[in-house]
């Protein structure tokens, strides 16, 4: 920022020197009223870019809030990521008000020749609207993506809760119970999705649903020698439960971040860049007001 710094210094300097009229010297009354204009230019920019901020710093909150949702959580958070891009939306009309009034500014620092850098300009309305389109666009993947997740969350339930129900000698129930957990088993094995751990888990599960389906079949069938070798298979495919869920913890977190990752990011950016213009901003306030 040092070149920035001393960009600002000699906007100071010009303004204290403009216009010389003839060689009477400098005319004090315009010396003023630079000074005055620069100022109020850079004042209008501050202004306008906090009121612009104050619109996005909630709706990017509101945003990650429904982000983590697709990872955690038990409702799908479609509506609440449709929500924050409506009144994303709606930040258009500032977003370009903020971009009008640096550019304002920018272009007195220009008319004084002082060499100074341009203070950067924040994202028009254009920009915004176009984050909250890929934003909407978001809550339809969010709900899918969630509706998968508590799928894998039921398979398990629901093979220990046919177990329990075998214990309770419950076998139709249990029945019902293990065709719950592989109707949402092959609905996850279905799922067209680049996770490179689901697989892990897929395998893992799969294995466990296998075994309890044979354990149901022979207590149907009466069968103690099968029962007791799928029961020994369960407790096989058990042993690979803690490696299968660290796998689908994984694929959980890194494709339920990406549902959203795309317009959290631009969201994020646009902020950063209305933070750098009032810095800069600032800065000349601080310098001509000296």
């Amino acid at each position: 920022m040092i070149g920035t710094r001393s960009g600002f210094a000699a906007l100071v300097a010009t303004v204290a020197l403009v216009p010389l009229l003839g060689t009477a010297g400098p005319d004090p009354s315009a010396t003023v009223t630079a000074r005055r204009l620069v100022i109020a230019r850079a004042q209008a920019a501050d202004a306008s870019l906090a009121a612009l901020e104050r619109q996005v710093e909630p709706v990017l909150e509101a945003a990650r809030t429904g982000a983590a949702a697709v990872i955690s959580g038990p409702h799908a958070p479609g509506t609440e990521l449709s929500t924050a891009a409506a009144e994303l939306g709606a930040v258009a009309p500032a977003a370009d008000s903020a971009r009008a009034a640096v550019s304002a500014l920018n272009r007195v620092i220009a008319a004084r020749d002082t060499g100074a850098p341009p203070v950067p300009l924040p994202d028009g309305g254009g920009e915004v609207r176009s984050i909250a389109a890929q934003l909407e666009g978001t809550a339809t993947a969010a709900d899918g993506f969630v509706a998968m997740r508590l799928r894998a969350g039921r398979v398990l339930d629901a093979l220990g809760r046919a177990l329990a129900a075998l214990d309770a000698g419950e076998v139709a129930d249990a029945a019902d119970m293990v065709a719950e957990a592989r109707a949402d088993h092959d609905a996850l094995a279905a799922w067209e999705v680049e996770l490179v751990t689901l697989p892990v888990w897929l395998q893992a599960a799969g294995a466990m649903v296998d075994a309890v389906e044979a354990i149901v079949a022979a207590a149907r069938a009466g069968d103690a020698a099968a029962a007791a070798a799928a029961a020994d298979a369960f407790a096989a495919s058990s042993a690979d439960a803690v490696t299968a869920d660290r796998a689908l913890r994984i694929a959980i977190g890194e494709g339920g971040a990406a549902v959203t990752a795309a317009p959290l990011g631009r969201l994020a950016e646009m902020l950063r860049g209305v933070a750098e213009a009032r810095s800069e901003v600032a800065a000349i306030l601080q310098a001509v007001g000296r």
